[in-house]
Formats: C-alpha cells, structure tokens, sequence
C-alpha cells in the first residue's frame, strides 16, 4: 500500500470545481492567444491583424471553424492541425477533471 504525501494531499483537498474551471478557462485563454501569435507570425499575408488572428484561433479551437480565415502555408496548417486537436479534447479533459475532483473530495470526505 502506497503512503501519500502530505503537500500531494494539502493541494487536492484545495482544489474546488470554480478553481479548477478558472485553471481550464486560463490554459485554454492562453493557448488560444498562443496560437493566434503563432498564426499571426506564419501567415501574416492571411492573416493581417492579431485581431484576424485571435478570431481564426476562437473559432477553430472552440471547433465552430466558420472558414472565413484558413490557413494555406504548411506551417500554418501544422498549428490549426495542433489547435483543432486541442479543441477536440478541451471538453472531455475539463469534463474528466472536474468529476476526477469531485470523486476524490467525496472519497476523503466518506473516509473521515
């Protein structure tokens, strides 16, 4: 039987679904910016502002993708290919960790 951390326990006990959704929320805010730069940065020719940009990286992270602003350069495919993956796997991550935070609370809470 494996003895657990005091510190490894101390920060899951702290962690609520609103902090763990604000974490979510921020990873996916900064990817997003990310990936707009990034974008801005291989095809400044498609994309003309960081605006343009910024919009193209919402909608195709969110997987709306409007194809108003598509990538043409091979680099600029290779980062909405990244971006797109991301997308797809954002709900069922932030959905796995919330309920991963909820079993584990209730777990140490049936235990006391």
């Amino acid at each position: 039987m494996t003895q657990e951390r005091p510190h490894l326990r101390r920060f899951v006990d702290s962690i609520t679904v609103p902090r763990a959704f604000a974490a979510i929320m921020a990873l996916t805010t900064l990817f997003t910016l990310g990936a707009a730069a990034l974008m801005r940065v291989a095809e400044p020719e498609t994309f003309r502002t960081f605006g343009q940009a910024c919009w193209w990286a919402v909608q195709t992270v969110s997987t709306v993708g409007y194809g108003d602003l598509t990538p043409r350069s091979v680099d600029g495919k290779t980062i909405a290919t990244v971006v797109m993956i991301f997308g797809v796997a954002l709900v069922p991550t932030a959905t796995s960790v919330v309920v991963a935070i909820l079993l584990e609370q209730n777990r140490r809470r049936a235990g006391r």
